[in-house]
C-alpha cells in the first residue's frame, strides 16, 4: 500500500471521527437541553405544589370556622329545643296532673257505682241459682194448720219422684174474710236443676189424676220471666178461644198451635 493510499484513508477516517465527535456533542447539548428542561419543570412542579398546599391550607382553616359556626348555631338550636322541651314538660306534667286527678275522682266514684252494681250482680246471680234449684206448684189446695212439706211429698209420689224438699206458700196469707183460703202458691226447693227438670219434665202425669189434675207446675220465674210468661198465657187463650179446632202450647217462649 502506497503511501498516498494511506493517507487517504487516515484523512477518510479522521473526517469520521470528526463527524461523529461533532455528533456526540450535538447530543450532549440536547441531553444537557433535556435536563434544564426537566429541571425547569420540576421547579415548576414544586412550586405549583407549594401553593396548592397554601390554598388548600387556607381552606382547611375556611371549613374549620364554618364547622365552628355550625356546631355554635347547633348548640343555640338545641338550648332553644331543649328550653320548648322543658316548657312543654312543665305545662304537660301540669295538665297530666289535673287529668289523674279527675280520672282518680272519676275511678273513685265508678268504684263506688262498680261495688253497688256488683252488689246487684251478686244478688242476681245468687237469685238466679236459687230458681235454678227450686219450681212453683199453683192450685195446690190451702188448709190452716197443714202440713205442706208432706202434701208436696204426696204430689210428688204422684210422679214417682221423692227428692229432699223445702217448701213454703209464696205472697200474703192466704186466709181471708170469713175464712176464706186462696190457695196462694207454693215454692219447691231441690237439691239441683236436674231434679228441677225431671219434676217438670213429668208434671203434665198429673193431668191424669183426679186429685191434682187442677195443679200446675211451672219453673221459678223472675219479675221479668214471668211478666213475659203472662203474656204468653194471654196470648194462649185468645188463640184458644179463636181456634178450638187446634191444640196450643207454650214452647221456646212462644205460642205454638198444631192440629188435633
Amino acid at each position: 500500500m502506497t503511501k498516498d493510499v494511506m493517507a487517504t484513508l487516515l484523512c477518510d477516517a479522521l473526517r469520521i471521527v470528526s463527524s461523529q465527535m461533532e455528533n456526540v456533542k450535538a447530543l450532549e447539548e440536547e441531553i444537557e437541553l433535556v435536563a434544564d428542561q426537566t429541571a425547569d419543570q420540576s421547579l415548576k412542579l414544586c412550586d405549583e405544589l407549594k401553593e396548592i398546599k397554601a390554598k388548600s391550607a387556607i381552606e382547611v382553616v375556611d371549613l374549620q370556622r364554618e364547622v365552628l359556626d355550625l356546631q355554635r348555631e347547633l348548640l343555640a338550636v338545641k338550648s332553644q329545643q331543649l328550653d320548648d322541651l322543658r316548657a312543654s314538660v312543665v305545662e304537660s306534667v301540669g295538665k297530666t296532673v289535673k287529668d289523674e286527678i279527675k280520672t282518680y275522682s272519676s275511678a273513685v266514684q265508678q268504684s263506688c257505682n262498680a261495688s253497688v252494681n256488683l252488689k246487684s250482680v251478686v244478688k242476681k246471680v245468687v237469685e238466679e241459682k236459687d230458681r235454678s234449684t227450686s219450681l212453683m206448684v199453683f192450685g195446690l189446695e190451702e188448709e190452716q194448720d197443714e202440713n205442706l212439706s208432706k202434701k208436696v211429698g204426696e204430689l210428688l209420689l204422684e210422679l214417682n219422684l221423692k227428692p229432699q224438699v223445702e217448701v213454703c206458700r209464696v205472697g200474703s196469707s192466704g186466709i181471708s174474710g170469713g175464712d176464706e183460703v186462696k190457695n196462694r202458691p207454693v215454692k219447691v226447693s231441690v237439691g239441683s236443676s236436674a231434679t228441677v227438670m225431671e219434676i217438670l219434665n213429668r208434671a203434665k202425669l198429673l193431668k191424669d189424676t183426679v186429685r191434682y189434675r187442677k195443679v200446675f207446675l211451672s219453673p221459678d220465674l223472675s219479675r221479668e220471666q214471668r211478666a213475659e210468661r203472662k203474656k204468653l198465657v194471654l196470648e194462649l187463650k185468645k188463640r184458644t178461644t179463636s181456634e178450638p179446632s187446634k191444640r196450643h202450647f207454650i214452647r221456646g217462649g212462644c205460642v205454638v198451635s198444631v192440629d188435633k
